[in-house]
């Protein structure tokens, strides 16, 4: 026997077993760090395993949770009875079921998950395992709240309701997110530095009316302190914080122990006033926490500005009724003339301060045309209308809204009235309109990464098949390398192959682990050429396993000849993933033949189509673009943002979906 030939095929050999065990170990690494639990159980119900992530998500060994009667022990008292109901009929039914629950974590909060359960059966058809998912759904379901309750508020803000109907709003919404939450919002009075009353339904009255006007200052509980810094203060017990020195017994009286306080501040970094919430016992906040304070801080403050936004508004409104807009006139070379009242209050100089100087020089106007085309097109055109940033007495520079006309006088003096409002609000508040869009898209990114994962998570047990499939074939070839090579007399090249097999299975198996790992991953979007049927094929190849338990063939018509497209090819990824899914779950329950059908081609322009069709139940004509609507859904079970996500994906390219 040729040495030389069986080193090479021992070394294949070791190849394939390192492939293997890379592969495995890849495979345990998803298995524990997916952001889902994942269990199994025997077929009268009881769990025998459970892995690590669930374990710490619980703060509990194996031994102390069996001890404690298992996973029921964690599950929220409210949710108890329906869970056990369903478990016990979904074992009943051998058939797998989806619900949502709460449990607790090892800090005593809880959370919301989504839990599926999935039967393993021999050949007769007996449930011989369970298996089964749990996925942390809180940080959607916290977002699906925050989104619609900031949606609702802006609603109010824009509708213009009265501060005291939105504040009240605001602090509803909270505690409705912050269980045993009691949130207060007290307003500074600049002149006074006195915080007064804004909103607080659920504090006890007596309590709201003995904090009302107090004057803040370094140790005035955590309110007046939060004022009085500009900056958060977080009290998380009341009866040993020495800022609450002067103030305990008051809380106390009421049963109130923590207090979390955080200024509002203007879009300028003035202090409007705090926002709070109680709790009447020693607590101190999260990171959702402050995510939720920060948000509605935001709001309290874009709700307060407006409100003094409108009422000086109003108050302009009623000097226009007087004619009292900043009036003045002023004579070539721009010396002022006539400076009315308006003017007198919107730029801080007296009538007789401002008479006899020249207006450019006065309020430093910075003006968007150089002095002499300026002057040539109002003596052409008779008027000007334009936007100035002018200097008022403070030093502060603001910007009005011009309108200059040319007078002629009869003794051929040459004068020009000019008409000034002040639009530094607007322009302000568009910015933070604008501030607020890149907030929005930024949050749309976070909810699709949320989205993406929850729909991953789902299909924990079908990739987990996808994966065993190469990581078995690798198996049995290296099993056959070593029959091969065990004979009598060695057949090295029946080995040698068995041995590449092996390797290349194990190699297929990685890249499937890799392709999941990258649709778990948050990032930044990266925009590259992609080749669309690639991306297509992959997602065909992790959804295969899905499509196969419910009995769906798969036929693919991809042209050759696609045009480049620049994506970002997770996004891109997303989108097939959302449509796949859709398909499929409108097939599985279908009777006849179940088909899904994917095809690429070129349009016109240099564009290219994707369509993904099936054999499902269809779709009424009425809901053919109702589904693209947030929350929208059709199943039992959806979330309706996957079709919402995929539409802001495809138009953020340049490109657009529908349903035919």
């Amino acid at each position: 026997m040729d040495v030389t030939e069986q080193h090479e095929a021992k070394t294949a050999l070791e190849k394939a077993y390192d492939e293997i065990k890379k592969s495995e170990g890849q495979l345990q690494l998803v298995i524990d760090t997916i952001p889902g639990m994942v269990w199994s159980g025997l077929p009268d119900g009881a769990f025998d395993f459970v892995n690590e992530p669930w374990l710490t998500y619980l703060g509990l060994s194996w031994e102390e949770l069996s001890a404690r009667g298992g996973l029921v022990s964690v599950v929220h008292p409210d949710d108890v009875e329906e869970s056990v109901d369903r478990w016990n009929a979904t074992r009943s039914t051998g058939r797998h079921t989806d619900h949502e629950l709460r449990m607790r974590r090892a800090d005593g909060q809880y959370r919301w998950f989504l839990t599926r359960a999935l039967p393993l059966r021999d050949d007769l058809g007996n449930v011989v395992k369970w298996y089964g998912t749990a996925t942390d759904i809180e940080d959607r379901k916290r977002t699906e709240m925050l989104l619609a309750g900031e949606k609702r508020l802006l609603e109010m803000i824009a509708r213009g309701d009265s501060r005291a109907l939105i504040l009240d709003a605001l602090c509803r919404f909270v505690e409705g997110l912050a269980s045993g939450g009691l949130s207060s919002i007290l307003l500074l009075d600049s002149n006074t530095n006195r915080l007064r009353h804004g909103s607080a339904p659920g504090l006890p009255t007596k309590y709201v009316e003995a904090i009302d006007g107090l004057v803040i200052g370094p140790s005035v509980g955590s309110c007046g302190t939060a004022a009085y810094r500009g900056e958060p203060v977080i009290v998380s017990d009341i009866a040993t914080d020495p800022l609450w020195a002067d103030y305990r017994r008051l809380a106390l009286a009421h049963e109130l122990r923590a207090c979390w306080s955080t200024p509002i501040l203007s879009s300028a970094g003035k202090v409007l006033g705090t926002f709070a919430i109680y709790y009447r016992e020693p607590r101190s906040p999260n990171p959702e926490d402050s995510n939720v304070i920060g948000q509605i801080t935001h709001l309290a403050s874009i709700a307060i500005e407006r409100a003094q936004a409108t009422q000086a508004l109003q108050q302009q409104a009623n000097l226009l009724d007087q004619a009292h807009d900043a009036i003045f006139i002023w004579e070539f070379p721009r010396t002022i003339v006539y400076w009315n009242r308006g003017a007198e209050q919107l730029y801080g100089f007296s009538r007789e301060e401002a008479i006899g100087r020249l207006g450019h020089e006065l309020l430093h106007t910075e003006h968007p045309m150089a002095t002499p085309e300026f002057e040539a097109a109002l003596e052409r055109d008779g008027e000007w209308t334009g936007e100035l940033t002018q200097t008022i007495r403070d030093g502060r520079k603001i910007i009005v809204e011009s309108r200059q006309v040319m007078m002629r006088e009869t003794d051929g003096r040459r004068l020009v009235l000019e008409t000034n409002r002040d639009i530094t609000d607007r322009r302000r508040a568009e910015a933070e309109q604008k501030r607020g869009a890149e907030a929005l898209r930024e949050a749309q990114a976070d909810l699709a990464h949320v989205s993406r994962a929850t729909t991953m998570g789902e299909l924990t047990a079908s990739l987990a098949h996808e994966v065993n499939q190469p990581i078995t074939a690798a198996v049995t070839n290296a099993n056959t390398c070593v029959r091969w090579l065990a004979g009598d007399t060695p057949n090295i090249e029946e080995a040698r192959d068995a041995a590449i097999r092996s390797a290349k299975d194990g190699t297929r198996a990685a890249e499937i682990i890799s392709r999941i790992r990258l649709l778990f991953k948050k990032g930044t979007t990266e925009r590259d050429v992609v080749d669309v049927n690639e991306v297509i094929r992959e997602m065909i190849v992790l959804l295969r396993g899905e499509a196969t338990r419910y009995a769906i063939s798969i036929r693919t018509d991809l042209a050759a000849d696609l045009p480049p497209l620049m994506a970002d090819r997770v996004q891109l990824q997303q989108v097939m993933l959302n449509l796949i899914m859709n398909s499929i779950d409108a097939m599985k329950d279908v009777d006849g033949a179940r088909e899904l059908a994917i095809k690429s081609q070129r349009a016109e322009n240099e564009h290219l189509q994707v369509s993904v069709s099936d054999t499902g139940v269809g779709l009424p004509a009425q809901q053919a673009d109702e589904i693209f609507n947030a929350f929208f859904t059709t199943k039992l079970e959806g979330t309706g943002l996957g079709l919402s996500i995929s539409r802001s994906i495809v138009e953020s390219h340049g490109g657009r979906l529908w349903a035919a």
